[in-house]
């Protein structure tokens, strides 16, 4: 899960209503990770892909976890990376399976219908109750 910041927003993404897992729609970047490239690559490289814009690792947050339903039925315990990444260039356009793409305010985060891994970092950070 990446904290991506520009000064003092955030970029969230907006899945289209009824995707699963999660009911709620708004998130952060994450995605899986695979032997052939670091954490760091990884989420650069998915970043890159679901927006178009360059971004820098700027430092490990710890990690989350969370046992759920994956999109295949099958329960499963998923492992959160956090970490925080700063802008680097580039226009936001959004891939096929993101309806939107927003920066938001930390202090508007609260007005997001947020997914649970979300708000999970954002209250550890301080930027939720």
């Amino acid at each position: 899960m990446l904290k991506l910041g520009r000064g003092n927003k955030i970029l969230m993404r907006k899945k289209p209503e009824g995707s699963l897992p999660y009911k709620e729609t708004w998130y952060i970047f994450g995605g899986e990770l695979t032997a052939d490239l670091t954490p760091e690559e990884a989420i650069k490289n998915q970043v890159k892909k679901q927006t178009s814009i360059d971004i820098n690792f700027v430092k490990s947050l710890g990690w989350d976890t969370e046992t759920k339903k994956d999109l295949d039925g099958v329960e499963k315990l998923f492992v959160y990376l956090d970490c925080l990444c700063e802008y680097v260039s580039g226009e936001l356009h959004p891939s096929s399976d993101i309806e939107k793409l927003e920066w938001v305010e930390i202090e508007n985060l609260k007005n997001y219908d947020l997914v649970l891994p979300s708000k999970a970092l954002f209250r550890k950070l301080g930027y939720l109750q």
